[in-house]
């Protein structure tokens, strides 16, 4: 399980957010449930925090001066805010912080149990991606005695395999093994064992539960006809796996665009958001993601990311709380100006013209 550190100098706030949200149904567990920045700094110093969760406005030291010593101490830690409607600068602030999300008060336990399960998503997904990388470096230290150069060279070309297959570029295969055995016999490295492990660190980057037995293992270096009959099995092997793909790549695409959906949903404030961005924390290539997304949802990456931005603007206008900068910026767009475009593009009216009418003529006059 996940660790989660409660810090709100509210003690009915910290025995609501202990009791009433079910932790251990969503994946986490309770680091501690403290009322002050100091005492979350002691549980950080000796335990592993996976969710900082903390009240904004606290006495001696804010929740987002909190946020900055709890990076130094676990870099790689996620942060969740609670704030009421007055702290409109701390938002901003926590914006910047690149927080994973923002709570509002009164608490909803509902929502705060879906941000979570958003959350443990997205550290499970940390996890595998870590695993994976784990996995390839294992098995790369095994090749010993193997000088640097031509150690970078066979972990490019077994990049380069995935990526292929990742994005469907089957066509190409034949290529990539005639340049593959090249590289192999001029290095003098053994085929078999290469090609064996290369075929293998596929099968477990795309979670292949029963991966096809690879004829490639029962290559005999003392063949007559070694680098051919290798060239051969290898390619048959490669189609064995690709056939294996294509009956997986539907799902995994719609998963990963999933995956991808709810990125955006938890970052789209960020105003530097990006395709790329989500393709890496996914682990996956960004031409992949790109297709996969469309495919999925019938438009592309950005489309969505926009499309996201400017409804949850128009449900921030229609609170009636915030001038339109201000909502330009928790929104994602940077500037009032682009956001004003985007809203009309999509509305056929401005965001000031928007308000006017909610507020009957009113608006105009407080927003110019």
């Amino acid at each position: 399980m996940y660790r989660v550190l409660i810090v709100d100098d509210e003690i009915m706030i910290r025995r609501g957010l202990s009791k009433i949200i079910k932790w251990e149904q969503i994946g986490f567990e309770l680091a501690g449930a403290v009322g002050d920045a100091q005492e979350a700094l002691k549980v950080l110093e000796g335990a592993q925090v996976d969710v900082l969760l903390t009240d904004i406005s606290m006495p001696e030291m804010t929740g987002l001066e909190l946020i900055r010593l709890a990076k130094e101490h676990q870099p790689r830690i996620k942060t969740v805010v609670i704030s009421g409607y007055s702290e409109f600068d701390y938002a901003i602030e926590a914006i910047k912080l690149k927080v994973e999300n923002y709570i509002l008060k009164p608490l909803d336990p509902k929502k705060i149990t879906e941000i979570f399960e958003n959350l443990k998503n997205a550290l499970d997904e940390e996890q595998k991606n870590e695993q994976k990388v784990m996995y390839f470096q294992s098995e790369y230290e095994m090749l010993r005695g193997v000088d640097a150069e031509s150690k970078g060279c066979q972990e490019e070309y077994q990049a380069q395999l995935i990526q292929m297959l990742e994005e469907g570029r089957y066509s190409k295969m034949d290529t990539f093994v005639d340049q593959l055995f090249a590289f192999l016999t001029e290095g003098k490295i053994d085929i078999r064992d290469y090609c064996l492990k290369a075929l293998r660190n596929a099968a477990l980057y795309f979670h292949l539960e029963n991966p096809p037995l690879f004829s490639i293992y029962r290559l005999k270096q003392d063949s007559p006809e070694y680098i051919e009959e290798g060239k051969q099995r290898f390619r048959e092997d490669l189609h064995l796996l690709m056939a294996q793909l294509r009956d997986t790549t539907e799902s995994t695409a719609i998963l990963v665009s999933s995956q991808a959906r709810r990125y955006i949903e938890l970052h789209y404030r960020d105003k530097n958001l990006s395709l790329r961005e989500a393709a890496d924390h996914l682990g996956v290539s960004y031409g992949y993601l790109s297709t996969a997304f469309a495919r999925t949802y019938g438009k592309n990456f950005k489309a969505y990311l926009m499309s996201l931005r400017v409804e949850k603007a128009r449900e921030l206008l229609m609170e009636r709380k915030y001038k339109i900068y201000e909502i330009a910026d928790m929104t994602g767009y940077g500037s009032s100006r682009y956001f004003t475009e985007a809203f009309k593009r999509r509305y056929g009216i401005s965001p000031v013209d928007y308000l006017s009418r909610l507020n009957g003529g009113m608006e105009r006059e407080r927003n110019e």
